[in-house]
């Protein structure tokens, strides 16, 4: 199935209605919620439940309060913070979506856990990748900096993202939704690599999934952190879910197929029962037409 993240269109309708629409006249049977939706929008497109296929959730969503939708990105708390206060803050958020979910027979719901709390080096990571040295040694021990910095303090965040993953996999199994831990771009994002094998392992038997991002895989193989090919080696078991967007260089979040990334290989490797969701800011509604038709006829030939 190929749905389509409200990431396209949330911030050019307010109105959940009209949001709905648009995304059918572009040809899709399923959407995702994703984080930039408000309150109101949410609230709109209940009574439209029935219409369309809703297939995942983004956390948090809706918009956290006194957060504008242009900043719905940069959470201000998070799973894995090291205050108390501010991690039960965002696991009494999350459940307000797993709510949402629940209310409108959402089955998944993908967790952004936060980031360890040290120095930003990706900058450096993203200016060599610029500046063509990607093979060069000097690209190899800016990345070893960075992530040495990160295992100095990640312990205690993915401590505290073990406790909260603890309380909202007791109310997702009571709910009966799935939780889909999701890979993340930065370095300093939780999870890592690793730490998806971590979380999956300690919620063995639950309703904890995996959900792949494959820009944010691409990306991270750019800059040098780990091969976008592993995790769906390591973690295909688990896999729930994916977000297809493109790269342009670094930048992401363009339709499949408006960038530079094989996407002929990236279906390939994906397995086409589950949810296949374009998450996109970039592209008008012939480009996302476009995008759409190729991953479908890709998904056909493989």
């Amino acid at each position: 199935m190929i749905a389509i993240s409200t990431m396209w269109n949330a911030s050019k309708q307010a109105d959940g209605a009209a949001m709905l629409d648009e995304l059918k006249q572009l040809g899709f049977e399923a959407i995702e919620l994703g984080r930039n939706l408000t309150h109101e929008q949410l609230e709109t497109i209940r009574p439209h439940r029935s219409e369309i296929e809703i297939c995942s959730i983004h956390n948090f969503c809706p918009i956290l309060p006194g957060v504008r939708p242009e900043k719905s990105d940069s959470d201000p708390i998070h799973l894995s913070s090291l205050d108390a206060n501010e991690r039960q803050e965002a696991v009494r958020q999350t459940i307000r979506t797993m709510e949402f979910a629940a209310e409108l027979e959402i089955p998944i719901v993908v967790l952004h856990l936060g980031a360890v709390e040290t120095y930003d080096r990706s900058f450096l990571m993203r200016d060599l990748y610029e500046y063509g040295e990607r093979e060069f040694e000097a690209f190899a021990k800016k990345v070893g900096e960075a992530t040495s910095w990160r295992k100095r303090k990640q312990d205690k965040h993915r401590d505290a993202a073990l406790f909260s993953l603890d309380t909202l996999n007791e109310k997702a199994l009571r709910m009966e939704l799935y939780l889909a831990i999701e890979n993340r771009p930065d370095y300093r994002e939780i999870p890592d690599f690793e730490e998806v094998g971590l979380f999956l392992e300690t919620f063995e038997g639950s309703n904890m999934r995996y959900w792949h991002d494959v820009g944010h895989a691409a990306l991270q193989e750019r800059i040098g952190l780990c091969w976008s090919k592993v995790w769906l080696e390591a973690y295909g078991a688990h896999l729930i879910g994916a977000n297809l967007h493109d790269l342009k260089n670094l930048d992401e979040y363009y339709p499949p197929g408006f960038g530079d990334l094989a996407f002929q290989e990236v279906v390939k490797a994906l397995p086409s029962e589950i949810p296949l969701v374009l998450e996109i800011r970039h592209g008008e509604a012939e480009e996302v037409i476009e995008a759409r038709q190729q991953c479908e006829g890709l998904l056909n030939h493989y």
